[in-house]
């Protein structure tokens, strides 16, 4: 019998979510085959059968957490085996540990075998524990059925009840329901936080003239997208104007001179940030390649950490969706972030106090005023626009 446990993506890696199992119990499976996907904090593989056989027993379901390294399924490789009763070593229950100061005094005061009084099932028998538990987290212990002596609960059926609703069973009142955040959706969450915290966020915004950079667009042969020319325009940009081109840790500033642009791509399971190294080296053909690579792997939950880090300057671009103006929020460890509105055809003033119609798009720079002053700021944006709106337009 072969076990299959839970494996590490990446070096921070400490849990994996399980979302999907290919295979169900009983089921034969190739080595080699995909048996089930596992979504990392960045991203989401398959795991393949470390043997061929049969799944013998699945031991932590789709929607659950496991720890790297942690026993998640069993594969028999024989019919035989398959019948035969799965041998494991019993699991240490959490209530055997020694208890921390906190618990041994709770412990001390209450009587091992306190019942808890429900107002629907009248007293039930609770440990300590598993009443501080419950206590802590609102839930009714009339609700759950106790796996202890005499039916006693312990922290166990606390625990599991816990996961149950963490799951998205339905509430005791049954009025909401509840689901834990993926390790995707809960990164971002974490990074966004953190870095609301820790930065002084300002945003400067400008409207630009898009005519030329999309009469350019135009006339190339190739199919070529405006984030791919932004990025070609920014690796300009951040090459000019250096103490962009920055990591700051909220001690010290690391200056590169290498140019790394993230570019946002939104995906189903949230915000990624793949990074286009070498921007400013590589031809436009070669940048619109690499984003159309990078974001077809982040959208299948392909791309690797690698991909994903290294990044000096992020570009957001909502240019397709209808959003005008908005404020993004910085990389981890970056100064500065550009955001990217929709393009609108608008009636403006040129030379000569004449009116014309132009492609017109608003441009947001979120930075950390802690390093960028807002005149540095200004003059970012004034040097993408200068670029952006020149006749003809050049990259």
């Amino acid at each position: 019998m072969v076990e299959v446990r839970m494996p590490k993506f990446g070096l921070s890696m400490e849990k994996g979510f399980i979302t999907r199992w290919y295979k169900s119990k009983g089921d034969r499976v190739e080595k080699g085959e995909p048996l089930l996907e596992v979504e990392s904090e960045k991203i989401t593989n398959d795991v393949p059968s470390p043997a061929t056989g049969f799944v013998k027993e699945i031991l932590v379901e789709e929607g659950s957490e496991a720890e790297v390294g942690k026993v998640i399924a069993y594969i028999a490789e024989s019919e035989e085996e398959l019948k035969e009763e799965v041998k494991k070593a019993p699991e240490k229950q959490p209530e055997e540990s020694v208890p921390t100061e906190s618990v041994q005094k709770e412990v001390k005061e209450q009587p091992l075998e306190t019942p808890v009084r429900s107002g629907q099932t009248g007293f039930i028998k609770a440990s300590p524990l598993a009443k501080r538990l419950a206590r802590e987290h609102g839930i009714d212990l009339s609700t759950i059925k106790g796996s202890g002596p005499n039916g006693r609960i312990v922290e166990k059926d606390v625990l599991n009840a816990l996961s149950k609703v963490a799951e998205g069973a339905a509430v005791p009142e049954g009025k909401a329901q509840v689901e834990k955040l993926s390790p995707i959706r809960r990164t971002i969450a974490e990074n966004l936080s953190e870095m609301y915290r820790k930065t002084v966020l300002v945003t400067n915004m400008t409207e630009v003239d898009m005519s030329s950079l999309l009469a350019f667009k135009k006339s190339l042969t190739e199919k070529v997208s405006v984030t791919a020319i932004l990025v070609k325009v920014l690796a300009q940009v951040l090459k000019a104007l250096p103490k962009f081109n920055v990591n700051f840790d909220g001690e010290t500033i690391t200056r590169f001179e290498s140019v790394n642009i993230g570019v946002a791509v939104s995906t189903k399971n949230g915000l990624i940030v793949p990074v286009v190294k070498d921007a400013d080296k590589l031809t436009l053909s070669q940048v619109n390649a690499e984003i159309k690579r990078l974001s077809s792997r982040a959208r299948s939950g392909e791309l690797t950490g690698e991909e994903t880090k290294g990044s000096h300057f992020t570009l957001t671009n909502l240019g397709m969706m209808r959003t005008d103006m908005f404020t993004p929020v910085l990389n981890k460890n970056e100064v500065a972030i550009l955001g990217v509105g929709r393009t609108v055809k608008k009636v403006v003033v040129i030379e000569d106090d004449k009116f014309a119609v132009r492609d017109m798009a608003y441009f947001s720079l979120s930075y950390d005023h802690r390093v960028i002053d807002g005149a540095d700021a200004a003059e970012f944006l004034g040097e993408v626009a200068r670029i952006i709106e020149s006749v003809p337009f050049v990259i």
